[in-house]
């Protein structure tokens, strides 16, 4: 087990502007008499770099993109004013803009902006991306720069998006093994959403009734670790695009695959806890063993499902069983 790595800088000058987005040479004008003041978060989960932060500045910056590997960026708050140059436009909170090597910055920012980045090699976009990923077209995110999906999409994106970045705030956030993988994709899912969400899909292909989508799904994942199951894979083993299986899951089970997905392995952890003992285990690996990097969320979801805490059932598991017979009563949250 080890943690996550998290540096955080402070914003006090307008030279430490360069600090927002690495790999850009910037050109910074002020546009008030203020001096720039903010933080910013700098982490990496595998080969995925995260940069959030808070700025409250008046300024016009321009510059260019350096670096050889793609950024996905977007704007969290509704308050700030910022507008791109490049596209002409207001950038709203949940929209989501790419950036490549040679792309111009070019934009004005007023107010307290809050903002996030990810940046990771195309490459490894794509394997995340899976069906979705344009047939491995590494050039699509060269063509079409700006992604700006409905308000709800917008709204959920910016939610999911600050959960993850409020998380490595924590300190001593022990992760490792499954839970850095599905943490991984946790941090890049959204801004797919903004992709698939944002315009015409073309690329889908005619749409299967629902019910035998979910069967297939549920036939494939059967056959799956539990704890090595991610969106990503489940699109590219059976070929359907996240929007098909939304539509499917939806349809059926009242709930998006990714959420079914996290209740199986809720599931599977509850069977870790019950055929074990505190002797054997305890209730921070199984759930990291099972993806799970937030456990104060995923205690809450464990209760909430099987009406217990999870060391309440580990304390009850097949280690404790050799000792008495279980006592069952009524648990109130």
């Amino acid at each position: 087990m080890r943690e996550l790595h998290v540096t955080n800088l402070r914003i006090e000058s307008f030279e430490d502007l360069r600090r927002v987005l690495d790999g850009t040479n910037t050109r910074t004008v002020p546009l008030g008499t203020g001096i720039p003041r903010g933080s910013i978060l700098q982490t990496a989960v595998g080969d995925v770099s995260l940069t959030a932060g808070e700025l409250s500045a008046e300024i016009r910056t321009r510059g260019s993109i350096e670096s050889s590997r793609l950024s996905l960026g977007m704007k969290l708050d509704s308050e700030s004013t910022h507008f791109s140059f490049r596209s002409g436009r207001e950038v709203l909170p949940g929209d989501v803009y790419a950036l490549v090597r040679g792309d111009d910055v070019d934009y004005r920012v007023g107010g307290s902006l809050r903002y996030v980045f990810i940046s990771l090699s195309p490459e490894l976009l794509l394997r995340l991306g899976g069906e979705d990923a344009v047939s491995g077209n590494r050039g699509f995110w060269e063509q079409r720069r700006w992604f700006c999906a409905s308000p709800p999409i917008r709204a959920l994106i910016v939610r999911s998006l600050e959960t993850v970045v409020r998380q490595f705030s924590q300190p001593d956030w022990p992760v490792s093994g499954p839970a850095i993988r599905q943490l991984q994709c946790d941090l890049v899912e959204p801004f797919l959403w903004g992709y698939l969400f944002g315009g015409r899909h073309g690329h889908e292909r005619r749409p299967l009734a629902s019910s035998a989508i979910v069967r297939s799904v549920e036939g494939w994942v059967d056959g799956q670790p539990p704890e090595s199951i991610h969106l990503a894979d489940l699109c590219r083993a059976l070929r359907l695009s996240r929007r098909t299986l939304q539509r499917a899951f939806t349809e059926t089970l009242g709930m998006g695959p990714a959420r079914y997905l996290t209740l199986r392995r809720l599931a599977a952890v509850r069977a870790v806890l019950r055929e074990s003992g505190p002797a054997e285990t305890t209730v921070t690996d199984a759930a990291i063993r099972h993806g799970f990097w937030e456990l104060g969320r995923f205690a809450r979801d464990y209760q909430r499902l099987f009406g217990e805490r999870p060391s309440q059932t580990l304390a009850r598991g097949r280690w404790s069983r050799r000792e008495s017979v279980p006592t069952w009563r009524k648990l109130h949250s």
